[in-house]
């Protein structure tokens, strides 16, 4: 289904919505500090892991890529130490763990994807056996070195004329060109593509192309352009937008959300899984079993919702409220079943355990929204990191400063946030210094807490 992203292009952070039919179904947060799944990297092999059947690779990451050995291509090829190896991300560094690597490298376009160590071509049911030789025989006829592969597999992702088809092939085969040039003439570790930019980081952290998109800066949208081609990218200040994005945030960060017509849904992230707990208060009328299976059909599809847009992961297991027939189990499992279809992830529904819990899984691909915004605190819940919050400083000032242009300003927070424009946040807050002309004086007080910051014009 095509939607539209709503970007607000603050200074150091870009935070985006994917809307469908106007509601948020996916949220991102981009800083350009990250290496997303579908970047290709030029990477070295740092170590050789044989009791694990794998290797670590440096990419330029806080931590080695990890390399597993069937996802080296082709099939039986041994990697050394210091040796140069191309790499796509498949699963982003989180929860403690690297990201997750493979030389199948896949390039992805509008109307086709590329995949090294393939054959065939997957989809195109539309297309005749003559087109289908076609295709193939274009996609084998490249010669360009150093881009020339033994195979490469062919996926179709839309239909269109072959002509239309072929082209889109040659224009992703080129940019392949490209890829192999620059690993050819740099050092690792490199990331080739695509270009480290926030929209970049967003068209691949996408599952869809959007319909449209729509911005808060103006002078956002050469790059936005140039990261989605062919989307309509437009400008609209943030109140005319048709959510707030800050207010969608903060709902998707809270361990709890309120259900309608009552009782209430629960999260819990470990290490391990994701913990889900539907309660249904204390309503005053109705039987327990037709209480519960309305609170279960309700909290069914928001929490089929709540997995996309918290980008939650990995093993999920949900406790619904109590249910003592088989049959109306299977009503509430067919339920998640339906909703959980919607999810371009795909999960899967594994079925109840003897615990009386259901569990189902979503594969991994980009870091939890809770993991790329808050942290633990000893002895408490998840509280917002002090990169966050400056962020979200930055961004209120920034509206203060549309609101009276031509004043000075000064930032009052925390002294762990004012530590983070020394730092993390450095890039961003000189980004908006250069936008006022003038610099925004940077006071610490002890005694704020770390989510509350103050802005005063001078």
């Amino acid at each position: 289904m095509l939607g539209e992203l709503l970007i607000a292009a603050g200074p150091g952070e870009w935070r985006a919505a994917l809307l469908e039919d106007g509601v948020p179904v996916e949220l991102f947060v981009e800083r350009g500090d990250r290496c997303e799944a579908g970047s290709i990297h030029l990477g070295r092999v740092r170590r050789l892991l044989p009791a694990l059947g794998a290797v670590l690779v440096d990419i330029g990451a806080d931590r080695p890529a990890f390399l597993p050995q069937n996802e080296v291509f082709p099939r039986g090829r041994r990697l050394d130490e210091g040796e140069r190896v191309i790499v796509q991300i498949r699963r982003e560094a989180q929860g403690g763990k690297a990201a997750s690597v493979t030389t199948v490298i896949a390039l992805r376009g509008k109307l086709i994807e590329l995949r090294s160590g393939g054959r065939g071509i997957v989809a195109g049911e539309g297309l005749s056996p003559e087109e289908r030789a076609r295709l193939r025989a274009a996609v084998d006829g490249w010669t360009e070195e150093p881009a020339r592969q033994s195979s490469v597999g062919i996926k179709l992702l839309g239909s269109a004329p072959v002509e239309k088809l072929i082209a889109a092939a040659t224009e992703l085969l080129r940019r392949w060109a490209e890829i192999c040039k620059r690993a050819s003439e740099f050092q690792p570790p490199l990331r080739l593509d695509p270009p480290a930019t926030f929209a970049a980081a967003l068209s691949s952290a996408l599952p869809v192309s959007p319909a449209r998109i729509f911005t808060d800066d103006p002078a956002s949208i050469p790059e936005l352009r140039e990261a989605f081609p062919g989307v309509v990218a437009q400008h609209r200040s943030e109140p005319e937008g048709p959510i707030e994005l800050d207010a969608a945030f903060d709902r998707a960060l809270s361990p709890t959300f309120a259900l309608d017509g009552g009782g209430w849904v629960n999260f819990e992230g470990t290490r391990v899984g994701v913990m889900i707990d539907v309660d249904s208060g204390t309503p005053e009328t109705g039987s327990p079993e037709r209480t519960g299976l309305a609170v279960n059909l309700t909290a069914a599809g928001a929490i089929a919702r709540e997995i996309r847009l918290r980008n939650l992961a990995g093993g999920i297991v949900i406790d619904f409220v109590g249910l003592n027939h088989r049959r109306l189990r299977e009503r509430v499992r067919d339920a998640l079943t339906e909703e959980l279809a919607l999810d371009p992830a795909c999960p899967q529904v594994l079925g109840w355990t003897r615990l009386g819990h259901l569990e189902l899984v979503r594969p991994r691909r980009r870091r939890p929204l809770t993991e790329a915004l808050l942290e633990p605190r000893s002895g408490g819940p998840l509280v917002k990191t002090a990169i966050t919050v400056a962020h979200e400083a930055l961004r209120a000032l920034r509206r203060e400063a549309r609101a009276q242009p031509g004043k000075s300003w000064r930032l009052t927070i925390a002294p762990d946030v004012a530590a983070a424009f020394s730092s993390g946040a450095a890039a961003a807050l000189r980004a908006l210094e250069d936008r006022f002309g003038r610099k925004i004086a940077i006071g610490a007080d002890p005694s704020t807490d770390r989510e509350h910051f103050q802005i005063t014009p001078l």
